[in-house]
């Protein structure tokens, strides 16, 4: 009995090793086709040209069109999005609310570098004023480490670390679209390289060969070492 036990257990942790691997592999797979539709749709969207924002947003997804509009900034209420990474620099996003004919949107302005490593907080002087405004669509990412964010608004520029529309919404008492503006003409007080796409299809691909050639390794090292194991019992 324990000669049986013993050799069926190794089998199981060894079956159920492999197939964890070949489940991140085909999970990596599927991340890749949604990058390749992803890439697909901005290659399209992009050749539409520059839109309005009111024409953008009458698209079932505006994400990734590029629009151009007028609108009224307000510079009381500038955020500092936090651990933003720029070539391996910490550093800020910085987001404030404008108002355009569709309603309040909040506009990405750029990348700036923390000053120090103190947690000191940039310098940011924007003026609340009617601006003309071009840019692409996006959508913020969600962080499953992040769990909470400072909503006390009460200063500007005000340090936050995730966009959090709906908490946004409420602090600050005005109905904001849930997209943010990737501002795309140049200026040099701030880097904006919009990346919709972080990680290449290519390199899901890469992972995936990876993980299968992980589960394959993993089957092949376990099935001798429990076949080996097995003959020294006998």
């Amino acid at each position: 009995m324990f000669s049986r036990t013993s050799r069926v257990i190794p089998w199981l942790l060894t079956g159920f090793s492999v197939a964890i691997m070949c489940g991140l592999g085909y999970w990596q797979l599927d991340r890749m086709v949604q990058k390749q539709q992803r890439l697909a749709s901005i290659a399209q969207k992009q050749s539409n040209g520059t839109l309005s924002l009111e024409e953008a947003l009458l698209n079932q997804d505006p994400r990734d069109i590029t629009v151009s509009f007028s609108g009224a900034l307000d510079a009381n209420h500038v955020l500092l999005l936090d651990n933003q990474i720029h070539k391996q620099r910490v550093g800020f996003d910085v987001l404030a609310p404008v108002y355009t004919n569709a309603g309040w949107l909040l506009v990405n302005f750029g990348w700036v570098p923390a000053p120090d490593l103190t947690r000191t907080l940039p310098d940011i002087r924007l003026a609340s004023e009617m601006r003309a405004f071009t840019g692409i669509i996006s959508a913020p990412g969600e962080n499953p480490l992040v769990k909470e964010t400072n909503m006390a608004l009460a200063q500007s520029p005000a340090l936050v670390q995730y966009i959090d529309f709906a908490a946004l919404s409420h602090a600050l008492e005005r109905n904001f679209l849930p997209f943010i503006l990737q501002l795309t003409t140049p200026d040099p007080a701030f880097i904006r390289e919009h990346k919709a796409v972080v990680m290449s299809p290519e390199k899901h691909l890469g992972y995936a060969l990876q993980w299968f050639g992980l589960a394959i390794a993993a089957a092949a090292i376990g099935g001798f070492t429990i076949s080996k194991k097995g003959r020294s019992y006998e």
